[in-house]
């Protein structure tokens, strides 16, 4: 059930309508969308893309300090966080050449 704010001004709604319609708050606004349906992904791709996140995840979590340091220092530089530009060179380097070592891009700013 929804949830209004000030009805008669219709300020803000929260919640869900009859498992159709989900109202929200934004920094935009309210917002209403429709309720998200989950489905198996098992696609040969999907399975891949899922494979390759988890284990960047798992290599970024096994970064020494001074590497987690270094991607902090150039994510910073980019102003994303580190696991974001981590992710990104991941990313491009494991498309074009799978399992190669991971090297932070060096861009002078």
């Amino acid at each position: 059930m929804a949830k209004v704010s000030n009805p008669l001004f219709s300020l803000a709604a929260a919640g869900s309508l009859g498992g159709l319609l989900c109202f929200k708050g934004t920094n935009a606004g309210a917002v209403v969308t429709t309720i998200a349906k989950p489905y198996a992904q098992r696609t040969p791709n999907e399975i891949a893309n899922q494979q390759r996140m988890k284990d960047a995840r798992q290599t970024f979590k096994q970064l020494s300090t001074a590497d987690l340091t270094l991607w902090r220092h150039l994510a910073a530089l980019k102003g994303v966080s580190a696991w974001v530009y981590f992710f990104k060179i991941y990313q491009q380097q494991n498309v074009d050449t799978p399992n190669a070592p991971l090297i932070p891009e060096i861009t002078i700013r």
